[in-house]
């Protein structure tokens, strides 16, 4: 199948509609589950059931899965940015494991033997489909092998333009995003030192409906009201709470600015940090830049009212799932890639190992196996999510996968489970979350340990003191032996959207993404 490289900003038309089964015989719908994968973007802990930002943020739909299925209320990302999480969720493989370390790579072109979670279940007689950002949303991430039919992410802020010719990149650079100018009303916050990408406030003339995550919902929609011959795996990710913050006013209205409390934090709660940790903190200064424009409050008022905004999306998706007649026989994941920071540590944004960065909201429900009202508290990370679902619907195990099966806690969240959560962020640097406690090792062997009991806000690294040592060495088992040498970065290929193919510019070799 061709296509050519449509504008971003164009592609609610996007579909892939491959029409093959990879040879799987037709199966019935009803003698397999259903899944609903739903995906939310840098959405931290602040949301209702889990009691973040002390209980005070409007997500009623995401309380309400939680309180049908088992909320993980200590659950963890493989990595806290976007495209090596995403990676890692879809693929069953740490970090350390793939190479895939950030949003520079192309998993595909690095590593044609994958077999993505939803190219699995295609391969084994599901139908797959799919709308918005599942795979990390920039073009050569999300290859047509693993969908029957995608409709690609529609952006309120236009990142790329349409018509670009194809050929002079595919020919003479290789692949690169075109960026053209933002439109005049940007920056909306009236801080120019910001970047357009950390922007806030409704898009001025742009109805609810119009915005890009509501088109996920349309999608869903269209999907949900048809007859399905086979049983199908369903994928939809919404853009929010994902900067720029640009949410309909209506949900700003949800959070006066007189009832926004900043993070709290600790002066100097550097001094104990190893320099690596220092320096991830450091990196990104839009912490400074908004403190110092007197915005700290604004900044989080847009941030709540875009997982306000996430929030409806996952609502209206819910409402639809209901009313198809498919909701006794399909399980939901309702997962975030990672969390983000206001401020403590010095920090503003993602890319750290500690809770505010890899805690996330994460439920599983599943027709006549989960119970309402279940939570669990032991530490989860999401790239048990693949065997999981290959052993909720009855599919042949795949051996190369990294996590672990949860149906046990599904059954009963009392269960044991002896894994710890463990996060990565860039190569060498892990944090692993126990039930009460986190331990960071950095590539230089610099360490952190953090009582969860006694200091939730992590802000004592107890690393330095010989009385935690048997607790250490209890969490540094499970940092990884080895961690793999970073795969090449898109630079390394030429990349033709128009068939899909990724060729090394060195050795020539191509990979074919739609196989």
């Amino acid at each position: 199948m061709n296509k050519t490289i449509p504008g971003i900003a164009s592609l609610t038309t996007l579909i892939w509609a491959c029409g093959c089964t990879n040879g799987a015989d037709k199966t019935p719908a009803g003698s397999k589950m259903n899944v609903l994968f739903i995906t939310v973007d840098d959405m931290r802990d602040y949301v209702g059931y889990l009691h973040g930002y002390e209980g005070r943020v409007s997500t009623p739909n995401m309380d309400r899965l939680a309180a049908e299925g088992v909320a993980f209320t200590n659950a963890h990302t493989a990595a806290t940015v976007s495209c090596p999480s995403r990676n890692a969720m879809l693929t069953g493989m740490r970090p350390s494991t793939t190479g895939l370390y950030d949003n520079s790579q192309w998993w595909k072109a690095a590593h044609p033997e994958i077999i993505p979670m939803p190219q699995y279940f295609r391969n084994n007689g599901y139908y797959t489909a799919g709308a918005g950002k599942v795979f990390h949303h920039t073009p050569g991430n999300n290859p047509p092998c693993s969908w029957d039919e995608f409709q690609a992410q529609v952006f309120d802020d236009p990142w790329v333009t349409s018509g670009w010719p194809v050929e002079k990149y595919w020919l003479n650079y290789g692949y690169r995003e075109p960026r053209i100018g933002y439109p005049d009303w940007k920056p909306l916050h009236g801080i120019k030192a910001l970047g357009p990408e950390m922007d806030w406030g409704p898009i001025p003339g742009k109805e609810e409906k119009d915005y890009g995550d509501v088109q996920i919902v349309n999608y869903a929609r269209k999907f949900l009201s048809q007859k399905h011959d086979k049983p199908f795996f369903l994928a939809l990710g919404t853009f929010r709470p994902h900067i720029p913050w640009h949410v309909p006013q209506k949900y700003f209205d949800l959070y006066p600015l007189d009832s926004i409390v900043v993070p709290e934090k600790l002066e100097n709660d550097l001094d104990d940090v190893p320099e690596i940790g220092r320096k991830l903190a450091l990196a990104n200064k839009d912490y400074i830049t908004i403190k110092d424009a007197g915005q700290l409050k604004e900044a989080l008022q847009a941030y709540l009212a875009s997982i306000s905004f996430a929030d409806a999306q996952l609502g209206a998706i819910l409402d639809l799932l209901d009313k198809s007649g498919y909701a006794d026989n399909t399980i939901i994941v309702f997962w975030s890639d990672h969390g983000w920071h206001f401020g403590t540590k010095e920090h503003w944004h993602k890319q750290t190992l500690w809770e505010e960065c890899t805690r996330i909201p994460f439920i599983i429900k599943v027709p006549g196996l989960t119970h309402e009202n279940s939570t669990c508290d032991k530490p989860v990370d999401v790239i048990n999510v693949y065997p999981t679902l290959l052993s909720l619907c009855s599919l042949p195990s795949n051996p190369v996968l990294d996590g672990h099966d949860m149906t046990p806690l599904l059954k009963n969240p009392d269960n044991d489970w002896p894994y710890p959560a463990i996060t990565e962020i860039k190569v060498g640097n892990a944090s692993v979350r126990s039930q009460d406690w986190r331990y960071i090792r950095y590539k230089d062997g610099s360490e952190e340990l953090y009582d969860r009991k006694n200091d939730p806000h992590e802000w004592h690294n107890l690393a330095a003191d010989p009385q935690y040592s048997s607790i250490i060495e209890e969490h540094r088992k499970w940092i990884p032996s080895s961690f793999a040498k970073p795969v090449p970065s898109k630079d390394s290929y030429y990349f033709d959207p128009a068939s899909y193919t990724f060729m090394d510019r060195q050795t020539g070799d191509f990979v074919d993404g739609r196989k």
